[in-house]
């Protein structure tokens, strides 16, 4: 793969930040196999993400990557795994991982993360997760965040990033531009508008808008 994020370098400065991990898990109804070098149509492929509680000091309704920080002794795969069960519910034997693709800085978060890749062709998984850190699973078609329609350049403040529109808010932030990273470095994405721009209103990004539609993807469980 390409270099990851330039925006999200790790530098000298960040040498005192928090260590952590997300796990970007892609499946496959049809028995595909455990590779993403050998992953076929995207869409047929679907992407597991979490929708952060709204009662969160920090990032509260955020839809984002299951992930968190790394207990000690941990390593960034076993940090997104165990995260991931937590977050979701997915057995982690229902799973493979494909392995860790490099370390990215979060300033506003004062955490440096390894995101780590993960592919099934069965998922199976429980309807408990931890709903103190996540309001819902969501289970995503792949193809709807490809979807030109739903792609934008969003901006909050003077904050500027990838974005995807879904029915439970707007994928932005580390986790839009890290899917836009994934989406062309697996030859995925669909050309759209560059040019297409929206402006978040802090309800937008917590995923609470009036304005998002109602909900296509039922949330797991």
């Amino acid at each position: 793969m390409g270099p990851l994020l330039k925006d999200h370098r790790v530098r000298r400065a960040h040498a005192g930040y928090r260590r952590a991990a997300v796990l970007a898990l892609f499946a496959h109804a049809d028995g595909a196999p455990a590779s993403l070098e050998r992953v076929g149509d995207p869409e047929e492929t679907d992407l597991f993400l979490v929708q952060r509680s709204p009662h969160l000091s920090h990032h509260p309704g955020q839809i984002a990557l299951p992930g968190g920080g790394l207990d000690p002794g941990e390593t960034p795969v076993v940090a997104a795994v165990r995260e991931t069960q937590e977050e979701t519910g997915i057995q982690p034997s229902s799973f493979e991982v494909v392995g860790a693709i490099g370390e990215v800085a979060l300033p506003v978060s004062g955490n440096i993360v390894t995101p780590v890749l993960g592919w099934s062709s069965s998922i199976e998984r429980t309807d408990t997760w931890d709903q103190a850190e996540v309001l819902h699973p969501l289970q995503v078609p792949v193809a709807d965040l490809l979807d030109p329609k739903n792609r934008a350049t969003v901006k909050l403040e003077n904050f500027r990033s990838a974005g995807f529109e879904l029915p439970t808010g707007w994928v932005w932030g580390f986790t839009g531009n890290l899917l836009a990273y994934l989406f062309d470095e697996l030859g995925w994405t669909v050309p759209w508008d560059e040019d297409r721009s929206h402006t978040l209103t802090f309800a937008e990004a917590h995923g609470r808008a009036e304005s998002i539609p109602a909900a296509r993807h039922t949330p797991s469980g």
